[in-house]
């Protein structure tokens, strides 16, 4: 390890798990937490400017991926992150110690803290082009639709491609949409009326009617309010090559069979089952789902690819969407809120949680660390 000590404390102020439950009931914050000091040679220490939440991190806190992922208590939760380095192991090849970092410590955790462990491959140089708080609101939900769309489809989503996107409005399929346009696909979504004015953030000129839709207008979305029509019959026999579920639940699989083209795939990061309580008895009814439908996309006459998709963290992929996307002002992310836990303390993190958990976000939470 580099010989480094720096203003490096000894204990950090964090916040702390104390068991699985509702936030105000398990979560506090302490100021007499110790700094992840010692290394493994490939592991690097951030100083945590700004983190944000994900679905995923407050199904962590309350138990229901218990069975994927146990704890021992007390434990410092969060996995997006955004910071500078100041420490690194002896075998650390591609950063150095100032170096200004995002990436997600995944879901053992460990980012909601004023410095984060974690080993270099979690992590790539931050975008220039954002600030941290930006920067914090990337990582996670902007692979995952990188890794479906680029990745998990087959061929790879480009110029030309037919993308539904289930959920446009969330933090996966804003990402997602701006994603798909970039490399020149025609992309509609679904997202509610009140979430319209998230799109046309990103600088999208929506319709809701199929006759209004040019062709050669990139900036252009066809939208369908899904409280009030069902996409599976709105374009039912439009051929898409890909739809994206980032909602969750039967019914997109359903809907989405009618508009695929054969061969289509149905691509979801959430499956059947929204609350995602994970129990043998509901890893039991997931696999036999998705089993099921892995064997009618074989032997039907549409062959409908189903693939459940979850995140691989590559360092390769994170240092593309900051060249290749990012850096380039195709991708952006949208904020809804900043919470400030050094102004406003554990009420911040509260807030940070209970907001995620209502699904009324317009964009992604943050919370900043420090300055």
């Amino acid at each position: 390890m580099i010989d480094y000590t720096g203003n490096i404390p000894t204990f950090m102020k964090a916040a702390q798990q104390s068991d699985y439950g509702e936030p105000r009931n398990v979560l506090t914050l302490r100021e007499n937490v110790p700094v992840p000091r010692e290394l493994s040679s490939k592991q690097i220490l951030v100083q945590v400017n700004s983190v944000s939440i994900n679905p995923i991190d407050w199904k962590l806190l309350n138990g229901n991926l218990s069975f994927v992922s146990r704890y021992t208590f007390p434990h410092t939760p969060g996995s997006d992150v955004a910071g500078v380095i100041v420490d690194i192991g002896s075998e650390v090849k591609r950063f150095l110690i100032g170096d200004k970092v995002y990436g997600n410590v995944g879901v053992n955790g460990g980012s909601y803290a004023e410095y984060v462990r974690g080993d270099e491959s979690m992590f790539a140089l931050k975008p220039k082009s954002l600030t941290m708080d930006e920067a914090a609101a990337v990582p996670l939900a902007c692979e995952t639709s990188y890794q479906a769309l680029f990745n998990k489809a087959s061929p790879p989503v480009s110029t030309g491609s037919r993308v539904f996107i289930c959920g446009g409005s969330s933090a996966t399929g804003l990402f997602a949409i701006q994603l798909a346009v970039s490399v020149g696909a025609k992309v509609a979504t679904t997202c509610s009326q009140r979430n319209f004015s998230l799109l046309e953030k990103l600088g999208y000129k929506i319709t809701q009617v199929q006759e209004e839709i040019i062709n050669d207008d990139q900036r252009q979305l066809f939208v369908i309010d899904y409280n009030t029509k069902d996409f599976g019959e709105e374009l039912k026999g439009k051929e898409y090559d890909v739809v994206f579920d980032c909602v969750g639940g039967e019914q997109q699989w359903i809907s989405a069979q009618k508009i695929l083209k054969q061969g289509g795939q149905f691509i979801t990061i959430v499956g059947d089952d929204t609350k995602t309580e994970m129990s043998l008895k509901n890893i039991a009814t997931v696999g036999s789902s998705i089993i099921n439908r892995k064997f009618w996309s074989v032997f039907s006459s549409e062959h409908h690819g189903y693939i459940m998709h979850v995140l691989s963290q590559t360092p390769e992929d994170l240092d593309d969407i900051r060249i290749t996307y990012i850096e380039t002002g195709k991708v952006k992310p949208i904020i809804d809120t900043v919470y400030d836990l050094q102004k406003d303390g554990v009420e911040a993190l509260y807030s940070l949680y209970e907001k995620s958990k209502s699904g009324k976000a317009q964009g992604k939470l943050v919370l900043k660390i420090a300055d």
